[in-house]
């Protein structure tokens, strides 16, 4: 069960990475193509560092994140909660969570919340050039 520490971080995580989103969308620096590099990391780091400031369950947060971005992606335009749009929220709650679990992996062997957002960042950035591959993989005649 989600604790309020754990909802907080959560809120606070996720309106992190809304802003940088909503920033390389509109154009603004970084931009797009270096948002989506940065983006892992901006998240990652925003999940684990309010978890642990706030003294939340690391897995927890990473979990309400992804449940906060599926929602958030399946009440857009191009979403919905059937086909696709679930599909995709499905795989944002467990990518996220998987996330949380590689951060708290590395934490507890070696106990370095830097060591932890970084490899968690890697696996997140790799997870993203993955599913652009497998998109556009499907988009192909």
């Amino acid at each position: 069960m989600m604790g309020l520490r754990s909802l907080i971080a959560v809120a606070l995580a996720s309106g992190a990475a809304l802003l940088l989103n909503r920033a390389a969308a509109h154009g603004a620096r970084p931009g797009p193509r270096l948002a989506f590099l940065l983006g892992p990391g901006v998240e990652e780091a925003a999940k684990t560092g309010f978890a642990l400031a706030l003294g939340a369950p690391v897995v927890a947060v990473h979990l309400g994140f992804g449940a906060a971005e599926a929602v958030y992606d399946a009440s857009g335009r191009r979403a919905s909660w059937s086909g696709p749009g679930l599909a995709a929220g499905a795989m944002s709650v467990v990518s996220h969570a998987a996330f949380g679990v590689v951060t708290q992996v590395i934490l507890a062997l070696a106990r370095q919340p830097l060591l932890a957002v970084l490899g968690a960042a890697v696996v997140h950035a790799l997870w993203n050039v993955a599913i652009v591959a497998l998109v556009d993989v499907g988009r192909r005649p």
